[in-house]
């Protein structure tokens, strides 16, 4: 393990020693479920050196339908220039403030892009369940956020602002720095035809089981992607016993040619990246939702409730892979913060 000091402003990691590691142009980023934390996005952002917020800038955004944002309030500014972040989907539900998520995330893609960088949201099943008006795990606050329940479903309808995001921009999969990222995990049968088909299918079974809604049919019936088996809801990798899991993982990994595979949607309740397969699998949500999960971010969350959350992401650097924590309260309001990386490449056969 060793614990490093990031310079947000410089855009490099220092390590305690004296060396610096700057941001290469293979540098890959991986963060996991969001679920409406505003707040904790950003902190984790900054910590991977991936953001910074000038708070001189700020000012009062509107949507699209006219309706100011609580916590965006522009300033954010994409610093990491060359390197991908890859979201793995559910920036939605149990917490508050996911219309700003949906915001921070569209203005970060296309800053990015303009820099020579990339932002890739994936598709979480809460995402999709939201397209689709499966809205159980809606907070009070959440439709407070939108004004209602009537503007919160235009937004996510397809012609909406959030929906044609996760309709047009989000991605089932994406394969970057020798990892497969997904939002809850990839069967073989699903990648035997590549990503891109992948995604192509993806997007039309989604958008056509939101045309059968809106029309006033049912969400049963759906197509195979978006049902229990699929990349958005699977716990195969996350919850199966590793003899025939890592079989299937190596052969999904194979076919879409992969080292590892990262997934989110299945909580993680030790603190941190969970590994499994040999590195081959990493499990990334750390319950990074403090609006979704308070009992979680207590003190003795571990021995009261059998849980602790952290701000984790993963980091590819080239041939090397990083599972890193991210400090919160004071240290994260520090212009240099301390993070704890933890080195999960794969040995060389």
């Amino acid at each position: 393990m060793l614990t490093m000091r990031l310079c947000v402003a410089c855009g490099t990691l220092s390590t305690l020693f004296g060396f610096s590691l700057a941001i290469e142009a293979s540098r890959v980023v991986g963060i996991a479920d969001l679920h409406g934390d505003f707040d904790h996005t950003i902190i984790l952002l900054k910590g991977a050196g991936l953001i910074e917020v000038d708070a001189s800038e700020a000012a009062e955004v509107l949507s699209e339908d006219g309706h100011p944002f609580s916590q965006y309030r522009g300033g954010v500014k994409w610093i990491g220039g060359n390197s991908t972040l890859v979201q793995t989907g559910d920036l939605v539900d149990r917490g508050t403030y996911a219309r700003d998520l949906y915001a921070l995330f569209a203005d970060l893609r296309s800053q990015a892009k303009a820099a020579g960088g990339r932002v890739v949201n994936l598709v979480g099943n809460h995402d999709m369940m939201n397209v689709l008006q499966d809205l159980r795990y809606v907070s009070r606050e959440d439709y407070a956020e939108f004004g209602g329940q009537t503007p919160r479903a235009a937004a996510f309808a397809p012609t909406g602002w959030i929906g044609r995001q996760i309709l047009e921009d989000f991605q089932a999969v994406v394969v970057a720095g020798d990892t497969l990222f997904v939002h809850a995990g990839l069967l073989p049968i699903h990648a035997k035809d590549g990503t891109d088909a992948l995604n192509t299918e993806a997007r039309d079974q989604l958008r056509a089981a939101a045309q059968i809604v809106i029309n006033g049919g049912t969400r049963s019936g759906r197509g195979s992607l978006l049902q229990a088996s699929g990349p958005f809801w699977l716990r195969h990798f996350a919850m199966s016993k590793e003899t025939k899991m890592c079989e299937d993982l190596q052969e999904t990994l194979a076919l879409v040619g992969a080292k590892r595979m990262m997934i989110g949607h299945t909580q993680v309740d030790e603190g941190h990246v969970r590994l499994r397969c040999n590195k081959q699998l990493l499990m990334a949500d750390t319950i990074i939702s403090k609006n979704g999960y308070p009992e979680c971010w207590e003190s003795d969350s571990m021995s009261k409730e059998g849980c602790e959350a952290s701000l984790s992401y993963v980091e590819i650097i080239g041939k090397q892979a990083f599972a890193v924590t991210v400090p919160v309260g004071d240290a994260a309001s520090a212009e240099s913060m301390e993070v704890t990386k933890v080195d999960v490449s794969q040995e060389e056969l």
